[in-house]
């Protein structure tokens, strides 16, 4: 399935076992799902995909399952992971289409997950290229967390909606969205924060909650990894003020439905649907 990587589903309790490794390696062992947790998702109304590479090593794995919401029926993503030095190759891409196949085929049109919308990458990837949309923030979702690339925050989480048949979700796997800040910008998209660059670390300086405006831009940085690293109260405040503002626009109505880069920052585009 291009790029020398095959998307498969799962079935051998031999490969179940590998995956138990391959959390291991994307999320540093402290937390996995047991293998025999994972034929079980299979087995019984869920999906656990793979991605092999051209030696057939398990490079990415996604699973979740069925669920209901208000009557209506969506698949519900777990995690979808993929190891360090296979990312950025398309991998999580390709599951989560191929994802979309298997879904479609069996009548869900509707898959959710969480993500850390300080985390750019995942971000980016569901709501930019896969055409996903905010519509809930969850507070401190899982409590503290222990593995490495969630200690230090409090784990808030965004769930996103990820209308499969939808024109919007179409378009977004076409390729044929384009937008710029600097075109939200011209039409009129408010930004609700004033940042610094201090050194590597960007702050905070000021922000509104009083925005009037049927777009709102929210500038988050790229490396919230390092600004972890290097200054942990500041990654604790992007954590509170985000926090903040999500919360407050979308219990108002507001869609976060874009996240664009923009000079060294990326925003994500919050829009008031009526």
């Amino acid at each position: 399935m291009g790029k020398g990587f095959n998307v498969v589903k799962v079935m051998e309790p031999e490969s179940f076992k590998q995956l138990e490794l391959l959390q291991k390696e994307v999320w540093g062992g402290s937390e996995i799902i047991p293998y025999h947790v994972l034929i079980a998702f299979q087995k019984m109304g869920g999906v656990v995909l793979a991605a092999y590479d051209e030696r057939d090593r398990p490079v990415g794995m996604l699973c979740g399952y069925n669920s209901t919401r208000d009557g209506e029926p969506f698949f519900y993503m777990h995690l979808c992971g993929v190891v360090p030095d296979m990312r950025n190759q398309g991998v999580a891409t390709m599951l989560k289409i191929r994802l979309r196949e298997l879904l479609l085929e069996e009548g869900i049109r509707v898959a959710r997950w969480l993500l850390d919308p300080l985390q750019i990458p995942e971000a980016y990837l569901s709501i930019h290229r896969l055409g996903a949309v905010g519509r809930r923030y969850e507070e401190n979702f899982y409590g503290l967390m222990r593995d490495p690339y969630n200690r230090g925050l409090e784990s808030d989480r965004l769930e996103v909606e990820w209308r499969m048949d939808s024109h919007r979700v179409e378009e977004r796997l076409s390729q044929n969205h384009e937008d710029t800040v600097e075109n939200l910008r011209r039409e009129g998209a408010k930004n609700i924060l004033k940042t610094v660059n201090v050194g590597s670390v960007k702050k905070v300086l000021d922000y509104r909650l009083n925005i009037k405006s049927g777009k709102i831009l929210l500038e988050i940085p790229r490396n919230m990894d390092d600004i972890k690293r290097l200054d942990l109260s500041t990654a604790i405040e992007w954590r509170r003020i985000t926090r903040r503002i999500f919360k407050k626009y979308i219990s108002e109505s507001y869609v976060v439905t874009d996240l664009l880069p923009g000079g060294d920052s990326y925003f994500y585009l919050l829009e008031k649907l009526e």
